[in-house]
């Protein structure tokens, strides 16, 4: 909750940049309408579907974390380790169920909103960023409102930038070291908070070289002494950058990757190593400025992992947590691979028609007749209708989304590199609009390894930042095309993206079928499919009644929500089997059985991640539990 204070008292530091066009009190009431509509909304979703391994993950690790153990060292946390804390003080605070998780959740959401809000009256009018916080709120969490530690990714990288956008304004550094404590605390749900580290320091690098406080003088003084040596450092770093992209990237490496994730990198950096030429600065200065720059930053980065480390120190097991982290997770990476979807007519024509459609938002002021606006709603309605049966037209509409944030960062990197566009804009603007083309591009690497829509929407709020900084550069910009995409585009969430679940979400619209309560005791009365009520309503009751006295059930492949839901033990220290090392698999497990008495066991024959579950150590435990019967796919296994 310390880091919620935080972002709060953050938010309300940063509304002191408001508009000249807007009162301060029209800003005030215009969030205030913004928050409490994305409040309800979101609210009334709130607990609505699960992907029953993942809420069972988030669940177990934080009840193994109050009974006192460590991600890592004592059992195979799939994420960083932040987040098991986080949830286990929601356990402590609101109860032991799966919706204390997504009320912590749910308040970090709020708190996040004003600071989207506030990023985006940097750029448009109160009214402009109310509409486009909306946008954001439609296509972020109501559709999946589980504790996704990339929701917690999502959300720190937007309190960081405001930050970083908070000392471009005050040069206070203290604001960088808030910067920083937001990449940390990023780095300890998941991470790829990461990545938002990486788009700072990329933007740092870039704004080393920026001659701002230089006297004309100066600059032809120094015109001639290229600061050869900065640009050295540039370069090492891109390349340390870009092979990094390149090892998360590699098992779902194509065409389509390659322009979607490594092509905008590859552009900021070439427009970071153009600075040097454009806005030649002292030779010495570039160094000072980013030395004063990113230790305040980095200390902020180092504080919250220094702290979450101790018990590691202490214990001697911080070669445990570095395994867990950065190792293990590699695993996933196999095991979850997928290529981004590729260049077929439907996205092709799709990415063409909202290319010219932002385009003319962007330059069409004045220019579009009454019968023509008439036509483009008329379209669009009907649209947003035929998308309800048709999967190429549902397509059509969603598909070029994934692609805008590359040609976002192209057209940017074009604004800021052409003379005539860029000398219309003063440095503080352009440092900002640098900034988020940087930390989209860079976090637009959630979506890796498993390239699907849900993914997409960890990242879309910083897309659609990017959007309005990028639209703010010109004056001409068309009111009604830009109003009309965005309400059409928040119709298309509402009604078309987010009833339809993960399972199907992005490639055609199904109506919303989580929709029965799961009134399991620790399910926390989240609204499920009614064949996962009727089967887990089946299930728990029987693995509790063959359980007995024993605290312990083992379930297998990638089953963590059973043990959660019933409230019994793993008796291993596996929460997902391909976590595991095949070596010695079966004698840990049967060890583990007999040192806690297990009386009960389930297979789940499906897979999610892992593979089935070995034939000898089936064999093994069927003849040690001889008693089944079978529920769903669930074959549960007891002693007679």
């Amino acid at each position: 909750m310390a880091s919620t204070l935080a972002g709060e008292t953050l938010v309300s530091q940063a509304i002191a940049p408001v508009p000249e066009r807007s009162s301060l009190r029209r800003w005030w009431v215009i969030l205030v309408v913004v928050w409490l509509v994305s409040a309800i909304y979101s609210g009334s979703l709130l607990k609505r579907g699960w992907i029953p391994y993942d809420e069972g993950t988030f669940a177990q690790s934080a009840e193994r974390v109050l009974a006192g153990e460590l991600p890592h060292r004592d059992y195979g946390d799939p994420y960083t380790g932040g987040l098991a804390f986080l949830n286990a003080f929601a356990f402590w605070l609101f109860g032991t169920n799966f919706a204390s998780m997504r009320i912590v959740l749910f308040i970090f959401f709020l708190a996040w909103i004003p600071a989207f809000y506030g990023i985006a009256t940097r750029f448009f009018s109160p009214w402009g960023a109310g509409l486009a916080t909306l946008l954001a709120v439609a296509w972020s969490l109501p559709n999946y409102s589980a504790p996704m530690n990339s929701w917690y990714n999502l959300f720190f990288a937007t309190f960081g930038t405001l930050a970083i956008l908070r000392f471009l304004e005050s040069r206070a550094r203290l604001w960088l070291f808030v910067a920083g404590i937001c990449g940390g605390v990023s780095f300890l749900f998941k991470i790829a908070g990461l990545y938002y580290v990486a788009g700072a320091l990329l933007f740092f690098l870039y704004r080393a070289q920026v001659a701002e406080e230089v006297q004309q003088k100066s600059l032809l003084e120094y015109s001639q002494r290229r600061g050869w040596k900065f640009r050295v450092l540039v370069l090492g770093c891109l390349l340390i950058l870009l092979g990094a992209v390149f090892i998360i990237i590699r098992r779902s490496l194509s065409f389509v990757a390659l322009i979607q994730f490594v092509l905008p990198i590859v552009a900021l950096g070439i427009l970071s190593l153009r600075q040097n030429e454009v806005a030649p600065a002292p030779p010495r200065r570039p160094f000072k400025v980013l030395f004063r720059e990113v230790m305040p930053f980095a200390a902020g980065v180092a504080l919250p992992i220094a702290l979450f480390l101790m018990p590691y120190v202490l214990s001697g097991s911080v070669s445990s947590f570095v395994r867990g982290v950065f190792v293990l997770p590699t695993r996933l990476q196999a095991a979850a691979a997928r290529r981004p979807p590729g260049f077929n007519p439907i996205r092709t024509y799709g990415t063409v028609v909202l290319v010219l459609l932002l385009f003319a938002g962007g330059y069409g002021a004045g220019r579009i007749r009454k019968v023509t606006r008439g036509l483009l709603l008329v379209a669009m309605t009907f649209v947003l209708l035929a998308s309800a049966k048709d999967l190429g037209i549902y397509q059509f509409i969603w598909a070029p989304l994934t692609f805008l944030i590359p040609l976002a960062v192209f057209a940017g990197v074009y604004l800021l590199s052409t003379k005539p566009l860029r000398e219309n804009l003063s440095p503080a603007r352009r440092q900002e609009i640098m900034l988020l083309l940087c930390v989209t591009a860079l976090c637009s690497l959630i979506q890796l390894p498993l390239p699907v829509a849900n993914y997409f929407c960890y990242v879309e709020p910083l897309l659609i930042l990017t959007l309005l900084a990028l639209l703010s550069m010109t004056k001409k910009t068309s009111t009604f095309i830009l109003v009309s995409l965005t309400v059409f585009y928040i119709a298309f969430a509402v009604f078309r993206f987010t009833p339809t679940f993960v399972y199907e979400m992005g490639y055609h619209y199904v109506p919303n079928h989580e929709t029965s309560r799961l009134t399991l005791a620790r399910a926390g009365g989240l609204r499920v499919h009614p064949a996962e009520v009727s089967l887990y309503q089946q299930l728990i009751p029987l693995v509790q009644e063959h359980a007995g006295e024993s605290k312990y059930v083992y379930c297998a492949p990638d089953c963590p929500q059973v043990p959660f839901l019933a409230g019994l033990r793993n008796p291993t220290r596996i929460l997902f089997d391909f976590y595991e090392d095949p070596a010695g698999h079966m004698e840990r497990v049967l060890n583990a059985l007999e040192a806690h008495h297990v009386k009960v066991v389930v297979f789940y024959p499906g897979q999610w991640f892992s593979k089935p579950l070995d034939p000898e150590l089936q064999a093994a435990l069927r003849q040690r539990f001889p008693g089944v019967t079978w529920v769903g796919q669930y074959e549960v296994r007891w002693r007679q």
